[in-house]
C-alpha cells in the first residue's frame, strides 16, 4: 500500500491541528448528557460524534470527521479494524487523525474493574503495530473514566505501558509525557513509539475525560468541565 503526498497531513500538523482536534473533541464532550450506567460505547461515542459535527466551525476546523471508519490493508483486501473516530485533513484517505475509545473503571457483570489492560492492548497496541495510522505519525486514545477517579484510572494505564512497553516500541521503563498539544492539562498525555514502516515514530495522544472535571477549552486548557461516561463496551 502506497500513501499519497503528505503536504496536507504536514500542513494540517504544522497549523495546530492536532490541539485543534482535541478542543473540539473535549468542548463536545462537555455538550452532551452524561451516559446512563448501562449505555454501551458505541452510543457514547456516537453522542460525542455528533455533538462534534454540531459544534464543528467550518473555519476553525478544517478537517471532514467520520465515525466508525473501516480500516482495509488493500494489498491483502481484507479489513484489519474499525477506527472509533476519524478526523480527515485532507482527500488522501490514508492520512488521518484516529481516536480510539476505550472505557477505565468500569462495571462488567457488577464487578468492578480498571480495563486499563484492553486500553494498552486493543488500542495502543494498534498504533504501534502500525494497524492504526500507518502512514501517520500522530493518533489519539480517549479514555471514558466511569467511576470518575481519573487519576487511578491513568496510573492503571501507565503501569499496563509500562509492563508492555516493548511489543509497545517504546523505550524502557515506557514513560509517557505531557501532551504539547493541550499544555497545562493534567488529563493529557503523550506516548512515543518506535515501529517499522513510512513513520517510524508514532506519537499517540491521551486524553481521560470524567464527569466532574477534565481540563479543556480552547482558549485556557485549564478550565473546561466535562461529563462522565458510563458507557460499557461491547465490541472487539
Amino acid at each position: 500500500m502506497t500513501a499519497g503526498d503528505k503536504n496536507e497531513w504536514d500542513g494540517f500538523i504544522a497549523s495546530g491541528g492536532v490541539a485543534s482536534v482535541l478542543a473540539l473533541v473535549l468542548d463536545a464532550w462537555g455538550r452532551i448528557a452524561p451516559p446512563v450506567d448501562d449505555e454501551l460505547e458505541e452510543h457514547t461515542s456516537i453522542r460525542l460524534y455528533a455533538a462534534m459535527v454540531k459544534a464543528q466551525d467550518r473555519q476553525a476546523h478544517r478537517f471532514l470527521i467520520r465515525y466508525e471508519d473501516v480500516e482495509v490493508d488493500t494489498d491483502l483486501t481484507k479489513e484489519t479494524g474499525r477506527k472509533d473516530i476519524v478526523f480527515f485533513p485532507g482527500h488522501d484517505g490514508n492520512l488521518y487523525y484516529c481516536l480510539e475509545a476505550k472505557r477505565l473503571n468500569a462495571r462488567v457483570q457488577g464487578v468492578m474493574q480498571s480495563l486499563a489492560d484492553r486500553y494498552v492492548k486493543e488500542g495502543l497496541q494498534r498504533f504501534a503495530d502500525g494497524k492504526y495510522s500507518q502512514h501517520v505519525d500522530h493518533g489519539g486514545m480517549l479514555g471514558y473514566v466511569l467511576d470518575e477517579d481519573v487519576n487511578r484510572a491513568m496510573a492503571n494505564v501507565l503501569k499496563n505501558i509500562k509492563k508492555h512497553h516493548a511489543s509497545l516500541g517504546m523505550s524502557a521503563p515506557g514513560e509517557w509525557e505531557p501532551c504539547p498539544h493541550r499544555p497545562g492539562d493534567a488529563h493529557a498525555k503523550e506516548t512515543k513509539h518506535q515501529r517499522a514502516g513510512t513513520c517510524p515514530l508514532m506519537r499517540v495522544q491521551h486524553l481521560f475525560v470524567t464527569g466532574t472535571s477534565l481540563v479543556a477549552a480552547e482558549s485556557n486548557p485549564s478550565k473546561t468541565n466535562v461529563r462522565s461516561s458510563t458507557c460499557r463496551k461491547s465490541k472487539r
